[in-house]
């Protein structure tokens, strides 16, 4: 997003805390110290988290105070508080909450009088913000550089071979590896698969062991490849190696930023019916939806998208390069944005 809004000619500023530091080719990168949240009591994770964003704040609010900047984005509850002290000090500044989950914290709504502005990426979230908030948002979702995740012949050919899966039916997800987002559910459905399937899982995280583990008691581990976490830019040539994308989610699932990355790489979707993903998936168009964690259903979805992979040819890559493309997406959002400030001006 913000280089998109760059590249529209926008002065965009990240501002973000210590630690890894992410190269950003010609935005200006801002860091503040914070206290890691594992360092607070254990009252609860997003207790720990609020405190966290606390002490980040405690450190860049003079910083945010002072730069008057005419729009400020935030993407979690937890920095409610930083647009009080925006507003107080700087009340032209558009004041904007991008949402894209479920965050609550128990006084956020006390906060969100300093937000103007509140923007979600999927219908669902929409739906559950004007619940907690009784207010409406503006839907913008998230989008894709559709120059960078494309399909990628070449590597596809390399790693099939590394991995001598040349001639398998290649299922594949990629995300962060916890029990809400389900992939047990498709170890599971290999067991009733024929041998030629085979699943390949992009990611780490607590629940790893755990799937490694369901994998062998049910006898497909030699069917099953970890890869481990790959860096962002990495990620367009891995998701090369597969022929049909898999999000099983269980949990809640704001959007899907993997579904359309994947479609865009030109792969068609077998998604549940969680949250956001029934928004991005047209059965029969780009892939199949299944619903919430049914196996069986699952399973006959998987057999049908190949049976019916022929049909789909350039329809994923398509859909995504003319809904969810960063070009076009950046563009509603500056627009959005420069409505907004005129209006409050």
């Amino acid at each position: 997003m913000a280089k998109t809004l760059k590249e529209l000619g926008v002065e965009v500023e990240l501002i973000s805390g210590n630690g890894t530091i992410i190269k950003y080719s010609q935005l200006n990168l801002k860091t503040f110290p914070f206290k890691p949240r594992e360092k607070f009591p254990d009252f609860g994770n997003r207790f720990r988290k609020l405190l966290e964003r606390l002490s980040f704040l405690k450190s860049s609010k003079l910083y945010l105070e002072n730069s008057f900047f005419d729009v400020l984005l935030i993407f979690k509850p937890f920095d409610f508080v930083a647009t009080y002290f925006v507003k107080k000090r700087n009340p032209k500044c558009l004041t904007v909450f991008i949402s894209g989950g479920e965050d609550f914290w128990h006084f956020d709504r006390f906060f969100l009088k300093s937000v103007d502005l509140v923007i979600s990426v999927s219908k669902e979230n929409a739906r559950l913000l004007k619940k907690r908030y009784r207010k409406e948002a503006i839907i913008i979702p998230n989008g894709v550089d559709v120059n960078k995740f494309k399909p990628y012949k070449e590597e596809r050919k390399r790693l099939r071979e590394n991995f001598k899966i040349e001639e398998k039916k290649v299922l594949l997800s990629v995300g962060r590896i916890v029990g809400w987002k389900g992939y047990q559910l498709v170890i599971k459905a290999l067991k009733n698969l024929p041998s030629e399937y085979v699943y390949v899982l992009i990611g780490d995280g607590p629940y790893l062991k755990d799937l490694k583990l369901l994998a062998k008691s049910l006898g497909v581990e030699k069917r099953v490849f970890f890869l481990g976490a790959k860096e962002h830019n990495e990620l367009p040539r891995f998701y090369s190696i597969g022929d049909v994308f898999v999000q099983p989610s269980v949990g809640h699932e704001a959007f899907g930023i993997t579904v359309i990355e994947a479609m865009a790489c030109g792969l068609p979707v077998v998604g549940s019916t969680s949250g956001g993903i029934k928004e991005l998936i047209e059965d029969g168009f780009n892939g199949f939806l299944f619903e919430k964690g049914n196996l069986k259903d699952l399973t006959e979805k998987i057999q049908t998208v190949f049976k019916c992979k022929n049909i789909f040819k350039n329809n994923p890559r398509r859909f995504v390069k003319e809904n969810y493309s960063w070009q076009i997406l950046g563009k509603r959002l500056l627009n959005t944005l420069e409505e907004r400030i005129r209006e409050k001006r």
